[in-house]
């Protein structure tokens, strides 16, 4: 299915009564991240993959410049994707399927968008976010100044254990980053998890998106 350009994969039963997991891909991983879920056990869902976005552009909250000479800079267009998410691709998509429940899941800049997605919108029951980019300048301050549109059921967050070893300062910060985000949810009553997966940013991101769908579907 394409929408707006997008490529639309859709993974699971689509027959029945299931939670959704909306994931953004940047390469198409959506294929891997299902072969993840089905080998670790996963409870049955549909898993909608959305790819084909402006990562940099369309992830991001707010504009950044590049990281480094040849980085490319954030756009800071995430409200404007988020807009053409929830009013075109997810009621189009919905006319096939059966939803119990919505979720929102994405890795490193996607991470960054599903979390900032629910205060933007109360379409999402619960957020997964694998290795997110919560070095984000200026998201931990957003977050303590604004509210959910509707609080999430369930929060996953998880980083790799070597993620905050950076040459760039501003990535150093992750870990830390994440640590607080997880402890000021679990303090606002949100069930909560935070785990330290081993390796860099690059390593096993479809198990570690399906480790947080596995968690998330059971809570």
């Amino acid at each position: 299915m394409n929408i707006k350009g997008k490529n639309i994969n859709i993974f699971g039963d689509t027959s029945k009564p299931l939670p959704v997991v909306y994931l953004h891909t940047v390469r198409g991983e959506g294929h891997a991240v299902w072969e993840q879920c089905q080998k670790i056990g996963t409870k049955q869902f549909v898993l909608v993959e959305i790819d084909g976005v402006n990562w940099n552009n369309d992830m991001s909250p707010w504009p950044l410049g590049k990281l480094f000479p040849e980085d490319e800079p954030c756009g800071g267009k995430a409200e404007e994707w988020l807009g053409i998410l929830t009013q075109e691709i997810i009621p189009q998509v919905e006319t096939q399927l059966h939803v119990t429940k919505r979720f929102i899941a994405g890795y490193s800049l996607a991470g960054l968008f599903a979390m900032w997605s629910v205060y933007y919108t109360y379409l999402f029951d619960g957020v997964i976010s694998g290795s997110g980019s919560f070095w984000y300048p200026d998201f931990l301050d957003y977050v303590h100044e604004h509210e959910f549109k509707k609080k999430p059921e369930s929060i996953y967050l998880s980083l790799g254990d070597k993620e905050h070893i950076s040459k760039i300062e501003l990535l150093t910060t992750i870990e830390d980053n994440t640590r607080s985000l997880y402890e000021y949810f679990q303090k606002s009553g949100i069930n909560t998890i935070f785990e330290l997966n081993n390796g860099n940013h690059f390593q096993q991101g479809a198990w570690r998106m399906a480790k947080g769908m596995k968690w998330s579907l059971k809570h």
